[in-house]
This record gives structure tokens, sequence and C-alpha cells, in this order.
């Protein structure tokens, strides 16, 4: 006969078991209906377009793109008249080093010391808050102090000549000068010390450094952050400019691309980024030969040879702005899986559409409300406008070149089955089935435009054509 003890036990299993089947994380569904297998293939949309190899914008037309957002303004219209502007959001993204109006940190002579101190005290004031660690317990106040003490507040002069560096490997940009992660909440997976990430080859003005001196404070041409020390080779200006700027060059197309250190491609240096680009020296049968910027051992910057397969799936040079173009290279990162700014080396929504954007030379921020206003063709309107509304808005814009979203989220507009809108988005958000389950995608995927979560029109602010 069970004892008591032991049947109290089974009671407490049962019930927490019952609790648990009611409340289930579940894991989305490769294709999430309505949308079909068919949809999962880019020619499924492709060959819904009239002409999807027009060409959207030249390369002359998207440098002036890129120049006009370098100083565009943070005011703008809604469809009912009225005016609006982004400051509220640029609270939020000054908080975290993203900068709207993007420009070249080379070009930065110098640097206010009280405006470096008040980035870092931000830092400083976030640790204040409750936050947890990877063990799911209150991230320790010694840690805490530790991290405070590594931002070496107090050794800011006055005023900043900065010294100039490049990226010598595709690295994360942290709000904290360590490689550790902080949760918001107790059971929370996104790392809230995660802020950005940086290509190979990026310019940035080196404005402070750890006090171990293991991190770098850089400004790069979008963001403020900690990068490891050990990523970033130094120079002077003119150094910097002439091993980041090419004329010949391969950018990868896909999630990443090994580069290899021989002609054989057997020994692996290294990856390049969706988006990055590489030198080119030539090409041979088999192989791409590149120049790749190193860390030599006094911290300058240096180059060596590298080699990627000639099979790679890179574009010499920037890929023609067109919408197969476009919807193809989105596809390739299909079921790639979240990555809050860069976190683990993926991508999050943001980082999504910037990355896609950047194999044609199209520069965007990385902040969902930047991101939606970088372009004149910007249809803006209050969230509780009606849903009916907003779809005769978004069968005005262009499948593949269309980007919608609101403070929290951005996605690329695919086009309309019978009916139905869909889009393809890197997904972070959960939805709910019939009975209550939590189903987390957490990936990139193509979904209806009313599904739960950042997919569901009804919180859309804004369409955004990214054309000339």
């Amino acid at each position: 006969m069970l004892s008591r003890a032991l049947i109290f036990f089974f009671l407490i299993l049962s019930f927490a078991t019952a609790a648990m089947s009611q409340n289930k994380l579940l894991d989305a569904p490769e294709v999430i209906p309505p949308a079909t297998a068919a949809m999962q293939t880019p020619s499924f949309w492709i060959d819904r377009i009239d002409n999807p190899d027009r060409v959207i914008m030249t390369a002359p037309e998207i440098e002036r793109f890129n120049a006009k957002n370098r100083s565009r303004s943070l005011t703008g219209k809604r469809v009912n008249g009225d005016h609006y502007k982004i400051d509220p959001v640029l609270s939020s993204g000054n908080f975290s080093g993203i900068i709207f109006n993007m420009d070249d940190p080379l070009a930065i002579t110098t640097f206010s010391g009280a405006e470096l101190k008040e980035h870092l005290g931000r830092v400083k004031t976030y640790l204040e808050k409750q936050l947890w660690d990877r063990r799911q317990i209150p991230y320790p106040a010694w840690r805490k102090a530790e991290l405070v003490e590594e931002l070496d507040i107090a050794a800011v002069p006055a005023q900043i000549t900065p010294r100039y560096g490049i990226t010598v490997r595709h690295t994360l940009n942290r709000f904290t000068p360590t490689h550790e992660k902080a949760y918001g909440g107790q059971y929370g997976w996104l790392d809230m010390f995660q802020n950005a990430v940086l290509e190979t080859n990026t310019p940035v003005a080196i404005l402070h450094s750890s006090k171990n001196g293991d991190w770098l404070y850089v400004r790069s041409h979008y963001s403020f952050g900690w990068v490891p020390a050990d990523c970033i080779a130094t120079g002077n200006a003119d150094k910097i400019r002439s091993v980041a700027d090419f004329e010949d060059f391969i950018v990868a197309t896909s999630h990443k691309v090994p580069v290899y250190a021989d002609r054989a491609c057997t020994v692996w240096h290294g990856d390049l980024y969706m988006g990055g680009r590489l030198e080119l020296r030539g090409k041979e049968a088999d192989y791409y030969d590149l120049s790749l910027p190193v860390r030599m051992a006094d911290g300058r910057v240096g180059t060596i040879n590298g080699f990627v397969k000639a099979d790679a799936t890179v574009s010499v040079g920037y890929q023609t702005y067109t919408q197969r173009n476009v919807i193809e290279t989105f596809f390739r990162l299909l079921n790639r899986p979240y990555g809050w700014g860069g976190t683990g080396h993926e991508r999050d929504c943001v980082g999504t559409i910037r990355a896609v954007l950047r194999t044609f030379d199209i520069d965007t921020p990385r902040w969902t409300v930047y991101q939606l206003n970088h372009t004149d063709h910007v249809i803006s309107f209050p969230a509780d406008t009606p849903v009916e509304e907003k779809y005769r808005y978004l069968d005005s814009c262009e499948p593949g070149i269309t980007v919608t979203g609101f403070d929290w989220h951005v996605l690329l507009y695919l086009g309309k089955v019978d009916g139905v809108h869909y889009v393809i988005h890197q997904n972070g958000y959960s939805y709910h089935d019939k009975d209550g389950n939590e189903i987390r995608v957490g990936r990139v995927a193509v979904n209806h435009t009313e599904l739960e979560g950042g997919a569901d029109i009804k919180r859309w602010t804004e369409l955004s054509v990214f054309k000339k």
C-alpha cells in the first residue's frame, strides 16, 4: 500500500503535469497555416510579379539614397494629415547607442568627454535594474560592480581624440564590456547586454577602453558600443580607409560564407556574413582570391590573402536591386533562428532586413522605426486605423521592396494570394493555438498578416517602400 507521503507526491506531480499540459510551449510548424509548402520558395512569389527583374534603383541612385539618409528629418506626416516626430523613439535608440542619421566614424576628429560619460552613465544606470543571469537567478551585485568598474568612467578626459580602427571579423557590439548574458526576466531569452553587430571591414572611431583593456568602446557608422579589443585593428584614418575602401569585392549573399587561409580551401579562417564585403584580388577556377584585414601583433591593421570557394553564395560587387534578387536573398535566411541584436551571430527582425539590403549597398540603421523612416516613400498611420484601410494602403505597395511594421517589429511584404496577404520576416514572436498553447516561432518565417504577434496588421503603423 502506498504511503501517504508517496500518494501526496503523485498528487502534486499530477497537478503540475496537468498545469503544464494546459500551458505548453511548442515549436511552430515549418509551414505556418494558412501558408502552404509552395509559399516557402522564392519562385512562388517572384512568379506573381509582372517584371521582377526591373531595376528599382541603380548604383548611383542607391548612393544618393544613402547620402540622403545621413541627414533625414525626424518628422513625418501621417495619411490623416497629422505631423509626427520619432523623437520618443530616439530616446530608446540613444539609450542603447543606435544612431538614426548614420555618418563616417573616420571623420570624427574630437569627441566630447561629457557626452561619452553620458553614454557610459546609461550603462551604469541600466546595471542598477533587476536582471537575471543564465542560471535564472538575480544577476550578482558583485558582478555588476565589477562591470561598472570596467567602464572606467573616471578615466574619460574632457576632450577625446579618437583612435581609428577596423573590424577584422564579424563581431558583436555589446552594451556592456562582457560576453556574459543578462536577461530582463527570470525566464527571459533575450540577452539585454547585446546591442548590434559589426561586419568584417567596418571602420570605427575608438573612444575609450575598459579598465583591463580587453574591450574597446567604439563608434561605428550606425552605433556606439563595446567590442572585444582583439576584433579591432588600428591605424590612422588614411590607412583604415585604404583597407576598408576597394573597387573590386565580393559580398556574402547567404547567412554566412566560409573564408579560408589556403587556396585549397581546407584551412578555415573565419566567416563572412550576409552583407559583408571582402576585397577581390582575382578569381581562379576553384576560388576567389581575397585580401583580408588582420590585427598584427602590435595591434595595427595589416592584410593577408584569403580564399572563398568559387561556388560560394556571393556576388561580385553589390547585387542589382530588383524584386527578384531581394526575395531570393531573403529566402536564403528562411528558418534561421532568431538572434536579438545579433545574439549568437544570428539576426533579429531589423538585422535581417538590414543584412538583405546591405547586399545591394542600401544602408539602414538598427532600429525598427529608424529603418521604417529611411525612405521618402513612407505611408504612416495610427495603429488603430481600420484594418481594411491598412490593406488598401498595402495593396498600393510593391512586393519585395516594401518594409512594414511598427515600433517593435519590421517585415518584408511578399504579396497577396486568394485575398490573403503574406510577409516574410524574422519572427521572434509566439502565437497561441485553439487550446491555448503558446507556439514559439523564433525564426525567419512566411506567414499571413493577421497572425498573432509582430505580423498582425492591427499593430502596424508604417509601410515603407525602398525606391528612389
